[in-house]
């Protein structure tokens, strides 16, 4: 049963501040609300027929508009498909606008470490930065370097409100008929390519500046993502990847 489902938002200068989401499926309209990167608050109303269902369905809509949220999606859902390219083009988005949040925030800091965190069950993704000031200052030395959750810098987590609404609708009690593995494995694999078309459009640097930026996918709590440290990252980076987890082989 395909239904319709509109994203609305307030804005604190150009980071979604708060939310609203209306859908309408067979006689049921369901409504959330709340802060940015928050579950919120859940309405679910019953109607006599689904033409009644979809005229409060856009009365729903109307009134967020008339609140003064901004329309920020609308789209048809299909319980039985996840829209996976959808989701890699909010995250790159994000990701972009995150990191260029960090670099505005900390002039002063070479910002030279990059990550997007997930965890096990697929629910979330965040940004994280770091910079070669804050990795020296570390007590943790180079195991600092590739553990994102010791990292300095978060800013921009905002941006990500749209991919996580996204997410939400496998957690919570609403119509979704996607296998669970295929929908993490799928998951992890568009952030990962997000973070790699970032890097083929240069976000990152090119060249030798490149070599010098680590680039990553993680997933809290959980063991790393086959093949995501080449995939995201130049020969020398991995390298020195490699060599370090050598040395705690020694």
């Amino acid at each position: 049963m395909q239904s319709n489902y509109s994203l609305f938002y307030t804005y604190d200068g150009d980071q979604p501040a708060r939310f609203r989401e209306a859908r309408v499926f067979g006689c049921t309209v369901w409504t959330a609300a709340g802060a940015a990167m928050t579950w919120g608050e859940e309405t679910r109303s019953a109607h006599a027929n689904p033409a009644l269902a979809q005229a409060a369905y856009a009365a729903q809509c109307d009134a967020a508009l008339a609140d003064g949220y901004a329309l920020a999606r609308t789209s048809v859902i299909d319980p039985a498909v996840f829209d996976f390219a959808l989701l890699q083009s909010l995250v790159a988005e994000a990701a972009r606008l995150a990191f260029d949040c960090v670099r505005r925030a900390h002039p002063q800091q070479h910002i030279d470490a990059f990550a997007l965190v997930s965890d096990d069950s697929a629910m979330t993704i965040g940004p994280a930065a770091n910079s070669r000031e804050a990795l020296a200052a570390s007590e943790y030395g180079e195991e600092m370097r590739w553990n994102p959750a010791e990292w300095a810098f978060g800013e921009g987590g905002a941006y990500f409100d749209s991919a996580y609404r996204l997410l939400l609708q496998a957690h919570r009690d609403l119509p979704f008929e996607v296998d669970f593995v295929t929908f993490r494995t799928g998951v992890f694999d568009a952030c990962i390519a997000a973070l790699a078309q970032l890097d083929a459009d240069g976000v990152f640097g090119t060249g030798a500046e490149r070599d010098e930026n680590l680039l990553l996918f993680e997933v809290s709590d959980s063991e790393p993502v086959d093949g995501a440290m080449a995939r995201l990252n130049p020969p020398a980076v991995v390298a020195r990847f490699e060599a370090w987890m050598a040395s705690w082989e020694d």
